[in-house]
């Protein structure tokens, strides 16, 4: 790592702000947040050094900040990505990166004529259990894999009149959950062939989605079933992957984001560790004669990983968040939204 240091300003302090980014973003050596644009003057009682503005515009106008987080609603990521790749600013927007592909594509292309680096806020892929996931596909103990589930239910009956619940801010599960699992499943196994979806709503009086199940099939013989639930009384596992030799299920979620809630920060020989009754069960019938059935630790998952990455884009130019792969990301909510109003496969090319 070189010398460098990059000054980071913080669109936003709501949830994604206070839990996801600002603690990260001082944990990694190279960045320092120096500004956050909000109207919750508390930001002050954690981070006292801070500058804080009352507005996205004066902080993006700020000549000394190198790198814009924009952690804002999710009808604000586009506005607020295009201005401060106009102030010659690299970007870090929180996913979704978009509400539609099309304005994916100019995002790119602006960031491509900036020569400014615009990197979606993808940390799930440093949840534990999708690491664990990732390594045990990678290492082919399982065989050929034919079935990926991913579930993400949780029970919210009754709605708790935050901005995710309203259509105006693009609410609903599949732009917020869904955009990470789709993300998931794309950066392990490609451009999916078809998809089939329900999108759908559930609870009394809500009037964005809390229910989806999308059927992706790929090319490779892989189908993966992602389903999100918001009135779920009894949770499925959170992985469940099958190959022609052998399985892998979870249950429970990375603890990352219960700690942050409690008030920890990122650190520590402890950080990211799962305590051991919430480790998967893997079996394995015939792997070069190799035979296992049993609970294997969950490798700890660590945020900080994510702005390790933005810190070496930064130097190096190569962001660790393609935005090919957000773009079919896109085009799979898209599909899925077309799938779910027309009760049809769609067909991707």
């Amino acid at each position: 790592m070189s010398n460098n240091v990059y000054k980071v300003g913080l669109l936003g302090w709501g949830n994604g702000g206070r839990f996801f980014h600002a603690p990260f973003i001082e944990a990694v050596q190279g960045l320092e947040l120096v500004a956050v644009a909000t109207s919750r003057q508390q930001v002050k009682d954690q981070y006292p050094f801070v500058k804080v503005y009352d507005s996205a515009e004066e902080l993006i106008a700020d000549p000394t900040i190198d790198l814009i987080v924009v952690a804002t609603p999710h009808r604000f990521h586009v506005q607020h990505a295009q201005a401060a790749l106009r102030a010659g600013k690299h970007v870090v927007v929180e996913k979704p990166l978009s509400e539609t592909v099309s304005e994916a594509i100019a995002l790119q292309e602006q960031a491509r004529d900036a020569g400014r680096m615009l990197i979606v806020f993808q940390n799930r892929r440093w949840d534990g259990d999708f690491l664990t996931v990732k390594k045990i596909i990678d290492s082919g103990v399982l065989g050929d894999i034919y079935h990926y589930e991913s579930q993400w239910s949780l029970y919210i009956p009754k709605l708790c009149g935050v901005w995710r619940e309203n259509p105006e801010d693009l609410g609903g599960v599949l732009y917020d959950l869904g955009s990470h699992m789709i993300d998931q499943t794309i950066h392990l196994f490609g451009i999916p062939e078809s998809i089939y979806a329900q999108v759908e709503i559930h609870r009394p009086d809500n009037k964005v989605d809390d229910y989806f199940r999308l059927a992706l099939k790929f090319r490779t013989g892989v189908q993966a079933l992602l389903m999100t639930d918001l009135m779920a009384t009894l949770t499925g596992p959170r992985f469940h992957v099958r190959g022609k030799q052998g399985a892998y299920e979870k249950f429970g979620h990375d603890p990352q984001e219960a700690a942050l809630r409690a008030g920890e920060l990122p650190g520590g020989e402890n950080w990211g560790v799962e305590d051991p009754s919430q480790w998967g069960q893997l079996k394995i019938t015939d792997f070069h004669g190799l035979t296992f059935d049993g609970k294997i630790a969950t490798i700890p998952g660590d945020y900080r990983g994510f702005y390790r990455a933005v810190y070496n884009a930064l130097e190096d130019g190569d962001s660790p968040i393609k935005l090919a792969e957000i773009i079919v990301q896109l085009r799979v909510i898209e599909a899925a939204l077309r799938s779910a109003e027309t009760n049809t496969v769609q067909i991707f090319e």
